[in-house]
Parts: C-alpha cells; sequence; structure tokens
C-alpha cells in the first residue's frame, strides 16, 4: 500500500521530488498495468505527445481509438483513494485531477526527453502541480530513467528554448520541443531516478528533469498523474500552443476531476 511520511514530504519540499520507499497495493499496480497495456496495444502509432490524457474520451486531439470504457479505468486510477491520499499530504485537501499521461519508450526506439520544467506548458496560476509517476515496469539508467536536479525548483520557471528539428528525419531530437538552455545550469548535480515497479516518484511542477532514450530490449512503461490544488487556477484563457511538431495544447474546454475538497474558483467542464 502506497504511503509517504512527514518526512518524504519533508524533503519533497526540500529537493523538489520524492521516490516512494514502498509500493502501490498489488491490486491497483495490477489494474493500471492491465489498463497502459490495452491503451497501448490498441494505440500503437502515437507519438508520446499525443499519448496525453488517456482518461478522457479520444485523447487530446482524438487521436486514441475510441474506447469509454478504458477512459472510465484510467479516471477511476486517478481518481483512486490510495494514491489522491497522499497528494494531499503533499498539496493539501483540495485536489483536481486535470491530467495524465502514457509515457511510453519502445525498446531501443524510445527517445530522450530534453531538459525542461513541466509548469512551461501548462496553463495554471500560480503555478503547482504534482506529478505522481507511476512506475510499471522496472526503470533505470539502461532504460531511460528520469534525472532530477535537487533544489532546482527553488528558482522559479527559467527560460526555455525551442528544440530545433532534426533536418535528416523531420523529428525532434527529443520528444518535447521546448528545452531549457544546458549551459543555466550544471547537469553533474543530476541524480538519476531509478524506481521499481509499483514505485512512484513525486515531482514538483518547476524541478528540472529530463530522461535519456531507452537502449534497452523491453519498452519502459510508465503512468504519470498531474494533480493541482485548487487554490490555483485552470486558466483556460491562455492561447493554445502548437508545438514545434505541429501538436496543438488547447486547454480551453479540457475536462478536469475534482478528486478532494473543494473545486474553488476551477471550472471543470466534466
Amino acid at each position: 500500500m502506497l504511503s509517504i511520511t512527514e518526512g518524504e514530504v519533508n524533503l519533497y519540499k526540500d529537493n523538489g521530488f520524492v521516490v516512494s520507499k514502498n509500493y502501490l497495493s498489488n491490486e491497483l499496480i495490477d489494474d493500471i498495468t492491465i489498463s497502459y497495456d490495452e491503451f497501448i496495444d490498441t494505440n500503437p502509432n502515437l507519438s508520446l505527445e499525443e499519448m496525453a490524457s488517456p482518461h478522457l474520451y479520444g485523447g487530446v486531439g482524438m487521436k486514441h481509438k475510441l474506447n469509454e470504457n478504458l477512459c472510465k479505468k484510467f479516471l477511476e486510477i486517478g481518481k483512486n483513494s490510495e494514491i489522491v491520499s497522499q497528494v494531499k499530504k503533499i498539496l493539501g485537501p483540495d485536489i483536481i485531477l486535470w491530467g495524465m499521461h502514457c509515457m511510453h519508450k519502445p525498446s531501443k526506439t524510445g527517445k530522450k526527453i530534453p531538459w525542461h520544467q513541466d509548469g512551461t506548458y501548462w496553463p495554471i496560476e500560480p503555478k503547482a502541480t504534482c506529478s505522481v509517476w507511476i512506475a510499471i515496469s522496472n526503470v533505470d539508467n539502461n532504460n531511460g530513467c528520469m534525472k532530477f536536479i535537487p533544489k532546482s525548483h527553488k528558482l522559479g520557471m527559467l527560460p526555455h528554448l525551442q528544440e530545433n528539428k532534426v533536418k535528416d528525419d523531420g523529428e525532434l531530437k527529443g520528444s518535447l520541443d521546448l528545452k531549457i538552455d544546458e549551459k543555466s545550469f550544471n547537469q553533474n548535480d543530476a541524480v538519476d531516478c531509478i524506481i521499481k515497479r509499483g514505485q512512484v516518484s513525486f515531482h514538483d511542477t518547476y524541478l528540472l528533469h529530463s530522461s535519456d532514450a531507452n537502449f534497452s530490449e523491453k519498452p519502459r512503461k510508465a503512468l504519470v498523474l498531474r494533480y493541482m490544488p485548487s487554490s490555483s487556477l485552470f486558466d483556460r484563457s491562455i492561447p493554445d500552443r502548437v508545438s514545434a511538431n505541429g501538436f496543438k495544447y488547447d486547454f480551453s474546454d479540457r475536462p478536469i476531476f475534482l478528486v478532494a475538497g473543494d473545486a474553488k474558483n476551477n471550472e471543470l467542464k466534466n
């Protein structure tokens, strides 16, 4: 059963991340695995960007194979009390599930993700999100584990650069089109987030992080859930953004879900 201690919460606040010492219950990680594998098997040609929002019917931009029952299963995962009870320890009593992403890196071909801060992509003010990164497979530095710069969340939002496309195949160097200038921080400070199946990493919206490509023979599997305190606003008035490879980020009508407490000034649209 997942449970983080007061000491682990303090580590999260100090370093910008914490990895749970214990594991999700067997029933929950098995349910997550079944839903995740079904999603990947039925959506084999999605880019990493397009794997966002498996809990929404059709996903972002209706790129997913339509499967209402599978969407409901992912939403149930995001609302699960075993997870939400731990997020409340970090963010407080009023919690909104606003996003979800299958972070799938196929064997040999899973791309690197450049150094970035999550909050630069998101319409949340003040910027406050706890990302709950669930390892579905064992993850290490051979198959693309995350790398963190401890305490970097205390720097606030840093300038991000547009990542150029690779000329020979038209694809991005990584899987995100915005990255932080790597000269602006010391990569030698990075720590690898080596994590076992069923463990959970919690990280702050401002934390500098990246991951390498998957060089192993097996896919790297992870599901990330995005939670915000309802004291922040999911600002639907922010203009759409189109990434360098044409992916449209449109949050104006995105359903978000109250999972604990009061939504306050947030419009849920679900």
